[in-house]
């Protein structure tokens, strides 16, 4: 049997510290042959090109996917045609100081010619009049993807007409086309929605808080295309819970260095209580 892990940095492996995420214990624990594809930064699309290209390439019996925020966006960062049929093999893992295509890429004949990352990352509205080198503390590698006037274009865009629901929506329905794909070729998967439902630009354009529960969540997606044993709604990005309840600050705690944000002790909880029981219930069908 063979996992396949496909997701953002809360499902990747770091290639700095390994077997410290829950694909590992996962696989550790069933006895299977692994392979994590995760990206950091990786968008809906990004994953959704994973998934393809384990379908197509890799050969898994078992794939978990946990989506991410739809606040992500993709572009041609090279100037080069981006073609279909060539899918991840065209998406740069070139991304920051924990990811690079030598290391982490899953394409021995990678053509790195669009990238992804999450839009918060890239612009930020708190202040208006932050400049495109100040913008670059958030990403560092800014200016090798995205040129300043190619940010200025964006953050106008961003700021007057990027429209999250919309975005969500058109998500969702590439989300279903992973499903089908997986289900029509037999391989048997596990669903997380993780941090898919949070409306993180929402809140940003529209300058709310946390407090504000009703405007934190997309309500009106119920995931109804996932047969309910291969669905979790309870993503690895929530088992960062765990963490609060044993570091007084974990967000600067060393182990969150990781690219996957979580401690060793969270994600092999989160497979343990999450994945492993869960999986168990779908290979029993």
């Amino acid at each position: 049997m063979k996992l396949v892990v496909c997701g953002c940095s809360w499902s990747s492996i770091d290639p700095s510290y390994p077997k410290t995420e829950f694909g590992y214990f996962v696989s550790n624990h069933f006895g299977w042959d692994y392979q994590n594809i995760a990206r950091v930064g990786g968008s809906n699309f990004a994953i959704r090109l994973q998934i393809d290209y384990a379908v197509n390439n890799l050969n898994p019996d078992f794939i978990i996917v946990n989506w991410t925020t739809p606040c992500r966006i993709d572009w041609n960062h090279t100037g080069k045609r981006y073609i279909p049929k060539n899918g991840l093999k065209h998406m740069d893992y070139d991304v920051d100081k924990f990811f690079d295509n030598a290391r982490s890429h899953p394409c021995q004949d990678v053509d790195p010619r669009i990238i992804s990352q999450s839009i918060t990352g890239i612009v930020n509205l708190d202040n208006a009049n932050r400049t495109y080198q100040e913008d670059k503390q958030f990403w560092p590698e800014l200016e090798h993807h995205m040129s300043e006037a190619q940010w200025n274009a964006f953050r106008k865009y961003y700021a007057s007409m990027y429209d999250d629901e919309i975005e969500a929506h058109k998500q969702y329905y590439m989300m279903e086309s992973a499903v089908s794909q997986m289900e029509k070729a037999n391989i048997k998967y596990m669903f997380c929605p993780n941090t898919f439902l949070w409306k993180q630009t929402y809140q940003e354009i529209n300058q709310l808080d946390h407090e504000q529960s009703k405007d934190e969540i997309y309500i009106d997606f119920d995931f109804n295309f996932v047969k309910e044993t291969n669905l979790c709604k309870n993503g690895i990005a929530n088992a960062l819970a765990w963490d609060f309840e044993t570091m007084d600050d974990p967000v600067h705690h060393p182990t969150h260095s990781h690219c996957h944000h979580l401690s060793e002790y969270a994600q092999k909880r989160w497979a343990d209580e999450v994945a492993i029981p869960q999986i168990d219930n779908i290979l029993e069908l």
